[in-house]
């Protein structure tokens, strides 16, 4: 029974509706089989009325609830909460009564919360993951299906054939893999067992915002366990403002309608400062006296800046000069492949904010099109850190006045500088990559 069900609701009668979903970040999807095909949308019939409270439990209409809830007792009292406060938001009884109609609890989502591939697995892994070669056999089977389409949105955003495949492929296994849970019993759980209530409470009324207008049936809102569906996993926020409805149906179809999915996809990249011709980057050899303090993200130079310094192509070859300024990123460190990546490399990380993520959605798509993979050897050999140890490095940081903030055991831009921060102080290369025997100098230090 649903956590509203058991608070005295009854399941709504619903018109027919278009579905449409999609991510910006947050994962891979969940594996499951896409969900039925969607029906446009006609107008609604009128709800039937609300029961009354089941006897104990307290009616979400009877709570007073003006902001977005933060801890409770309960699942079943996040629920009712979140329920009230929709309903002081303006949000219609009988649409929040229908959403949540046979949401329950699912503690699998809060352990998945803690542990998202993109920001806990080592760069290597993750890649070697998401651009397997069956997956880029499975992309190169699908491409003659879409091409011509691919090209068609090409020519109308800008947005590469090969990074629309790339999406496509990392977010959902080119439509194999669109997740199996509702999205308002996915976000609900967000919303109750995880830091990220803020979060859930906006992209929950952003799906009552889509079923209140009739897009799409809550029955059908199937996606991962972070919200988010469709062929590219856009979450509810991402469909009301840049989903597009290029098939004209009558509304963006995300599960079925590839027009409207590559559509969409293109439009999030373009409205986030997509640079049409300009490539996303490539992989490069540093020269041995390279400054790798400057191999951060927040790092722009222009591309004359990295050919003074001696940077070649991984052939060997000097840079091809490249509008705008450009970064070189070492994931592994030192002793692991370096890239020199552009504004469009950035941009695919405003899809999902993982280099992880972004570098295989460039790779897969650059491999499905017949390009070449990663060519430099990764240090594989190098154990990874695990979550208390990341977390215990963190807080060395912190002690040493190099780092402020939360210690989460996540390496992002703030931990690798404080990281740089301390090679340099300890002579070491500055390339930012934690390590164990970078943990190990740390604990040496604390303790001298």
């Amino acid at each position: 029974m649903g956590a509203l069900a058991k608070l005295g609701k009854s399941k709504m009668q619903a018109g027919k509706m278009v579905p449409a979903m999609l991510l910006t970040a947050l994962l891979t999807a969940c594996a499951a089989p896409p969900p039925p095909a969607p029906v446009v949308a006609t107008p609604a019939p009128a709800p039937a009325p609300a029961p009354a409270a089941v006897a104990g439990v307290p009616d979400f209409t009877q709570i007073t609830q003006t902001s977005c809830p933060g801890t409770a007792a309960s699942y079943d009292e996040w629920v009712a909460r979140f329920g009230a406060y929709a309903l002081h938001q303006g949000q219609r009884e009988p649409v929040i009564r229908l959403a949540f109609a046979d949401v329950t609890e699912n503690p699998k989502i809060r352990d998945r919360a803690g542990k998202q591939a993109e920001f806990v697995t080592p760069v290597w892994t993750y890649l070697d993951r998401a651009v397997s070669a069956e997956r880029i056999a499975k992309g190169q089977a699908k491409l003659p299906e879409v091409r011509g389409l691919a090209a068609q949105i090409e020519a109308e955003y800008g947005v590469s054939a090969a990074t629309l495949m790339g999406i496509w492929g990392i977010e959902t296994d080119f439509g194999n893999n669109f997740g199996d849970v509702n999205v308002f019993e996915a976000l609900s759980n967000v919303g109750y067992g995880t830091s990220r209530k803020d979060f859930a409470c906006t992209e929950l009324m952003s799906a009552l915002k889509i079923v209140s207008a009739g897009k799409v049936q809550p029955n059908q809102m199937i996606g991962s366990w972070a919200g988010a569906m469709g062929h590219s996993q856009f979450l509810p926020s991402n469909y009301l403002t840049i989903a597009v409805d290029r098939d004209g149906s009558g509304a963006p179809d995300l599960w079925t309608s590839m027009p409207d999915v590559f559509a969409s996809t293109a439009n999030h990249l373009k409205r986030d400062g997509w640079q049409p011709g300009l490539t996303w980057g490539f992989e490069v050899k540093l020269p041995q006296n390279f400054p790798y303090q400057e191999a951060e993200l927040d790092i722009d130079k222009p591309i004359s800046h990295w050919q003074q310094l001696g940077v070649k192509t991984i052939d060997g070859q000097g840079l091809p000069n490249l509008p705008g300024n450009t970064s070189v990123l070492v994931l592994a460190g030192y002793k692991g492949p370096a890239f020199l990546v552009t504004k469009n490399f950035k941009t695919i990380l405003k899809y999902n904010y993982s280099t992880s993520y972004a570098l295989s959605v460039a790779y897969l798509g650059q491999r499905v099109m017949g390009g070449p993979g990663v060519k430099a050897a990764w240090p594989v050999d190098e154990p990874p850190l695990a979550i208390e140890e990341r977390e215990e490095l963190q807080q060395w940081l912190v002690d040493r006045g190099l780092l402020a903030g939360a210690v989460d055991g996540v390496i992002g831009l703030k931990s690798r500088k404080a990281i740089r921060a301390f090679q340099l102080e300890a002579g070491l290369p500055a390339d930012g990559f934690a390590t164990k025997s970078l943990l190990e100098e740390l604990r040496r230090r604390a303790a001298s």
